[in-house]
């Protein structure tokens, strides 16, 4: 019989909707700068999994963004995220 070491497998297959500190201190951030509701209609603009409320699909996009730049300094990397939303989410037609 083979034996699983479920630690070490989890480790190296973490879940969707699993995010580190980092991930989630700068997702609260984005949450409350920019007045993310809660609902269920961002994670499709953000392409991370549909069931997601509108903050967890902003942890998780966050999570991947940090992922994808593990050098990544907290500081810069909010801004930059910060950046990327905006080009990401449906611009409405009004202007001032």
């Amino acid at each position: 019989m083979k034996i699983i070491n479920y630690a070490k497998l989890f480790s190296e297959f973490k879940p969707d909707g699993v995010v580190s500190e980092d991930a989630n201190i700068l997702a609260n951030t984005l949450i409350c700068e920019l007045h993310i509701s809660f609902g269920f209609n961002l994670a499709r603009f953000l392409g991370v999994n549909s069931y997601f409320d509108n903050h967890m699909a902003m942890r998780a996009w966050v999570q991947k963004r940090l992922d994808a730049n593990p050098d990544y300094v907290c500081d810069e990397m909010c801004g930059q995220l910060e950046s990327e939303l905006y080009g990401l989410l449906p611009q409405t037609g009004y202007g001032y």
